[in-house]
């Protein structure tokens, strides 16, 4: 059994999504039910979705070597760092620019599950990942 470190995640590791998308060359695509989460954790935080995104990262961190880092951030802030932006029905997902390139052509979706719920990214990039599920390799 392998030992994590101190992973502490909020939400899903990669794992494979059965989504009705085409998954993009470039780019990530966005499912309808992340779109509508997104836009419906903004408001809970009493902001509103036109200024703020669902901001990703790729961090060093676990036993395969990366793992997802996501939070609600201002859309100014993504602006400002020239993170790459994406947007479906008025939400939008700021991706880290340095991280850009181990998410490209991703879908991201939501999952609700008894074991959890969250954020997944369906990521063709993806080598291999941890038997926690909380990392990956490229």
């Amino acid at each position: 059994m392998s030992d994590c470190g101190d992973v502490k995640k909020v939400f899903v590791a990669t794992k494979t999504v059965p989504v009705l998308l085409e998954a993009p060359i470039f780019g990530i695509a966005i499912s309808d039910l992340a779109a509508q989460k997104i836009k419906q954790f903004i408001a809970a935080d009493n902001n509103d979705s036109e200024n703020y995104a669902l901001h990703v990262s790729v961090v060093k961190d676990g036993c395969s070597g990366k793992s997802y880092v996501m939070k609600m951030a201002p859309l100014e802030e993504a602006l400002n760092n020239g993170d790459k932006l994406f947007s479906k029905e008025g939400a939008t997902v700021a991706i880290e620019k340095s991280s850009y390139l181990f998410v490209t052509g991703s879908i991201l979706d939501y999952t609700e599950a008894l074991t959890g719920s969250g954020f997944v990214f369906s990521n063709p990039n993806v080598k291999k990942t941890c038997s926690c599920g909380s990392s990956f390799a490229v």
